[in-house]
């Protein structure tokens, strides 16, 4: 983790991580929906997403030739691999492909972007301390700006209460998720393994279950279906990468900011990838999210304080 006064060079670092990430995040909504629109079911494009970046990810731990590999089996390792792949992968993933046959991208972008605000909350609970005021009403402004989002006229919703339901649970698992690998991470491990030993785990539980229920599903890719999963699977894998990299970095304060750049990305995704319609008041939902996160990780405080000293 960082210091309380990162250098100049750590905060640059961490925000072209969390602009690089959140950009990657939004690509991963584009790929999943656009497979699961050529009829792809959910589960199987799960386990394929894993599977397939957890082997790119384990060639690049046996081309790394640091014996990595070895740090796979430890018990802390693998515990928290497992744990952190069924509450931050595998549960917001199938949720997600699930409600995006139905939900805007751009809509569910900007519930996943709920995430950070939540991970607050959740944090307060875990350590038993009272949450600042001003995250509180950086968290209701956030709230504001979804309920805006989701107002009859904003954005299409001619969708049901389960579709909803599962865009709703999936930033809850992501808070969760946040606040696991902080406090649970092992300390002085690769992200490379981390990033490996999370997504090989979860495909290892899903593929037999994957394989009995949807067996058929697996031989019915087209082309097109078949190269967006192979980009989907890149993007997976670097992803993951990258934020257990920014985890060293930062804490969930600072990844939270990853968010502001997935709602960008899932927004303007949707708007050229699936005729998306993007209204002023979807616009002024996104500034009021964006609003309420700046409050909330207290960077309006920060610039008026370098505003301040400028000016002196």
């Amino acid at each position: 983790m960082t210091g309380l006064c990162p250098s100049r060079g750590q905060r640059e670092t961490v925000a072209l991580l969390i602009i690089i990430i959140g950009l990657l995040v939004g690509a991963n909504f584009a790929f999943g929906k656009y497979i699961v629109q050529q009829g792809q079911a959910p589960l199987t494009l799960f386990v394929l997403q894993v599977f397939g970046a957890s082997v790119l990810l384990t060639a690049g731990l046996v081309l790394s030739q640091h014996m990595r590999l070895a740090a796979l089996v430890s018990r802390p390792v693998l515990i928290y691999c497992v744990v952190n792949g069924l509450i931050g992968v595998s549960a917001p993933q199938i949720l997600g492909f699930f409600a995006l046959q139905k939900v805007p991208a751009s809509l569910f972008t900007m519930f996943v972007t709920l995430s950070p605000l939540m991970t607050f909350l959740v944090s307060s609970l875990v350590r038993r301390q009272v949450l600042p005021m001003y995250r509180l009403i950086g968290i209701l402004i956030g709230l504001a700006g979804v309920s805006i989002a989701t107002a009859n006229g904003t954005v299409r919703m001619d969708f049901g209460a389960l579709w909803l339901t599962a865009a709703c649970a999936v930033p809850i698992l992501l808070s969760i998720a946040n606040v696991y690998r902080d406090v649970a991470m092992p300390e002085g491990v690769s992200p490379l393994v981390l990033a490996a030993g999370t997504l090989s785990s979860q495909a290892l539980l899903f593929l037999p279950f994957a394989v009995y229920v949807e067996g058929a599903a697996l031989a019915s890719w087209t082309i097109d279906a078949a190269a967006a999963l192979l980009g989907l699977c890149c993007v997976t894998a670097l992803s993951y990468i990258l934020t257990f990299e920014l985890f060293r970095r930062t804490d969930g304060v600072g990844f939270s900011q990853v968010g502001y750049f997935a709602t960008v990305a899932g927004t303007g995704a949707g708007a050229i990838f699936f005729s998306e319609v993007i209204t002023v008041w979807f616009l002024i939902a996104v500034f009021l999210l964006f609003l309420g996160m700046a409050i909330t990780n207290n960077q309006i405080s920060a610039i008026l304080s370098h505003w301040n000293r400028k000016r002196r």
